[in-house]
C-alpha cells in the first residue's frame, strides 16, 4: 500500500507546512503532483524541494471560483482520468476573539477553509463523472481537531473548520447515493509545526510533524477501492483528546 504510480494529484497550499509533505510524500510515492498555491514561490520551492518523483507548481487562490475551475479543466485536460487526486489543504486562521474579529476577517477564514474546499471538490467531481466515470477518484480534505472541539481566540477558525466537517459529510452521502466516482476523506490533525502556527506560540513538544499527517493522507487514499477512511484524528500522544 501507498503507491501512486500513474495518478496526478493535485494538493492545495502546497508552497508551506503540510502542503509541501504533502507534496513531497506523493511524489515520492509515484504520483505526479501539481503544487497549488496562492504564493508562486512557495510552490516553486516546493518542487524544488521534490527530490523524489516528479512536480509542478500552479498558482491558485482557492477563494476564486474562475481560477479554480480554470486549474482543475487544465488539469483535467492535459491529464485526463489519470488527474484522480485532491486535497484540499489549503486553509489560514487569523486568531481573534469573537468581540474583536472583523467582518473581513471572518469572511477570509472561511472564504480559504470553506469556500476554496467546496469549489475545489465540485469542479474536480464534476471532471471525474465527465472523464473516468468507471474509475475510483479520491478527494482527502485537511480538516482539523478544531472541528471538534472549542478553543478560544480562532471563532472563525473553529467555525470554518466544523462546517467542512459537515461538508465532507454531505459530499461523501451524495458520493455515494448518487454513485459518483469519488471517494472523500476528513483528516483531521492537532497542531502541527507548520507557519500557520507561529502565531500561538506553542511549544514543539506541543506540536505534530506534518510529515505524520501527510502519510495519513497517503494511505486514505491508497485504501483498497471498497474501502473508504471516511473520518481519522490525529494528535500528539500527550494531548488531551477528547477534550
Amino acid at each position: 500500500m501507498g503507491d501512486l504510480t500513474g495518478r496526478v494529484a493535485l494538493v492545495t497550499g502546497g508552497g508551506s507546512g503540510l502542503g509541501r509533505a504533502t507534496s513531497r510524500l506523493l511524489a515520492a510515492s509515484g504520483a505526479h503532483v501539481l503544487v497549488a498555491d496562492i504564493d508562486p514561490a512557495g510552490a516553486e520551492q516546493t518542487v524544488k524541494e521534490i527530490d523524489e518523483g516528479t512536480a509542478e507548481a500552479v498558482t491558485l487562490d482557492v477563494t476564486d471560483r474562475a481560477s479554480v475551475d480554470r486549474v482543475v479543466a487544465e488539469a483535467a485536460e492535459r491529464h485526463g482520468a489519470a488527474f484522480d487526486l485532491l486535497v484540499n489543504n489549503a486553509g489560514t486562521d487569523r486568531g481573534a476573539d469573537l468581540v474583536d474579529v472583523d467582518d473581513d476577517q471572518w469572511h477570509g477564514v472561511f472564504g480559504v477553509n470553506l469556500h476554496g474546499p467546496m469549489y475545489l471538490s465540485r469542479a474536480f467531481v464534476k471532471h471525474r463523472i465527465a472523464n473516468a466515470p468507471d474509475t475510483l477518484g479520491d478527494i482527502a480534505c485537511v480538516v482539523s481537531i478544531s472541528a471538534l472541539t472549542v478553543g478560544a481566540g480562532a471563532g472563525a477558525y473553529n467555525s470554518s473548520k466544523a462546517a467542512l466537517l459537515k461538508l465532507v459529510e454531505v459530499i461523501q452521502t451524495e458520493a455515494r447515493e448518487r454513485e459518483w466516482p469519488v471517494r472523500v476523506t476528513a483528516i483531521n490533525p492537532a497542531a502541527m509545526a507548520t507557519p500557520m502556527m507561529d502565531q500561538w506560540g506553542l511549544p514543539d513538544e506541543r506540536m505534530m510533524d506534518p510529515a505524520i499527517v501527510a502519510s495519513l493522507i497517503r494511505y486514505a487514499v491508497t485504501l483498497p477501492p471498497e474501502s473508504v477512511l471516511q473520518s481519522a484524528v490525529i494528535t500528539l500522544r500527550n494531548e488531551s483528546y477528547p477534550r
